[in-house]
């Protein structure tokens, strides 16, 4: 029996190698045509492949889809925070655009005086004291000393009062007024009127010139300048210009109020003039 089913294998195997050549020799010839076998076989792999290669297509399409899906949202989340960004872009901009003005108007400004100067920034202003005082990043080692003018690119703002190495302390001429007598010229036409600012009056926010002659004529509008003639600072420096005049409660003189040229409330660049005689260019 064993015997029997040995030598039926044997045929089968037999058999199938003699189809194979078969098969092999009919692919080998040169023909124009193929035959119904082969037909049979390429439409059966192709249809397999086919119904194969189906899920697989729709499954990578899945996964190409979610990729993409990702990708997209990630792309959002990117393009949102650029859009969300651009007004702080955009303020940005017109900050420093606002910033490079003031730098090109204090050097315009310090290149027409005839005392060196030294440029600078306010670097610290306390709440507190957002009228009187504030730091700027030059000190000792860029020459500042104390007792120099302090100027916007407007006009006189205060005075250099302490000095560091690579910092100064300005003490405005709204506090510093009194302490320095700071000597002041009014221009009326072609009459100059001298005088001395005695006080910062806060609640008006302007300087006040007291004991002005009642024949003097002063008038609002008139531009006022220091004099040089008392205190720290040279003269001809831009101060402001003259809002109001009034009399004295005793009707002995007169008292001008006068509007700084310079912003008390925004202060950012500023210029330090040197007072040294041998850096005045003539």
């Amino acid at each position: 029996m064993n015997k029997l089913l040995n030598r039926n294998k044997m045929l089968i195997i037999l058999f199938g190698i003699i189809i194979l050549i078969v098969f092999i020799g009919f692919s080998m010839t040169d023909r124009s045509s193929t035959t119904k076998a082969e037909q049979f076989t390429g439409d059966t792999v192709a249809a397999s492949q086919s119904i194969i290669g189906a899920p697989v297509q729709f499954v990578s399409n899945i996964f190409s889809n979610v990729t993409g899906m990702f990708g997209a949202a990630t792309e959002n989340e990117a393009l949102r925070a650029q859009l969300e960004m651009m007004p702080q872009m955009y303020a940005d901009i017109e900050r420093l655009e606002a910033e490079n003005e003031k730098l090109r108007d204090a050097l315009d400004v310090s290149a027409k005086r005839k005392y060196n100067t030294v440029n600078s920034r306010v670097i610290s202003r306390s709440q507190d004291q957002w009228l009187n005082n504030f730091t700027i990043d030059k000190g000792e080692n860029d020459g500042i000393e104390e007792g120099m003018a302090v100027m916007t690119p407007e006009g006189l703002i205060g005075t250099v009062k302490r000095v560091n190495g690579n910092s100064s302390f300005v003490e405005m001429i709204t506090t510093s007024v009194s302490q320095n007598n700071l000597s002041v010229e009014i221009h009326n036409g072609d009459d100059t009127i001298y005088g001395a600012i005695d006080r910062y009056d806060s609640e008006k926010g302007l300087l006040v010139i007291d004991n002005i002659q009642n024949t003097a004529t002063v008038e609002a509008g008139d531009p006022v300048f220091t004099s040089g003639l008392t205190g720290d600072f040279p003269e001809g420096l831009n101060v402001g210009e003259v809002v109001q005049v009034e009399n004295d409660e005793y009707g002995l003189s007169q008292n001008a109020f006068i509007q700084l040229f310079s912003d008390p409330s925004e202060v950012d660049v500023v210029f330090v003039l040197e007072r040294d005689p041998d850096s005045q260019v003539d």
